[in-house]
């Protein structure tokens, strides 16, 4: 026969984890101001282009005929007349050309 012990509390030992240290979100500086600055700078640059193209060569293709200055019939489709748009001379104004010839002529 075994000894007898008196009872004796018995008490559970659970083992968590310690959660890992992190290091704090590194601060980000600047925060896009160099990328707006930047985007920003492209537009100009692209709006100062397009005006003096606009400038140079103020006309386009005509978009209603495909510079031919011609309108087929839809029906009848050997039929033609001078497009109404560009009047038959093949071409249009390009946009933002209307500014810059009011000023060339006064």
């Amino acid at each position: 026969m075994l000894p007898s012990c008196p009872p004796t509390s018995l008490t559970a030992l659970v083992l968590t984890p310690s959660p890992t240290p992190t290091k704090p979100p590194a601060e980000h500086h600047g925060g896009g101001g160099g990328l707006w600055l930047l985007l920003m700078l492209a537009a100009f640059i692209w709006a100062v282009a397009h005006v003096i193209s606009v400038q140079l060569h103020p006309l386009r293709t005509c978009r209603a005929c495909n510079g031919t200055g011609l309108h087929r019939g839809q029906l009848f489709t050997g039929t033609m007349r001078v497009c109404r748009r560009c009047g038959g001379t093949r071409r249009q104004l390009r946009p933002g050309a209307r500014a810059t010839t009011r000023h060339r002529h006064h």
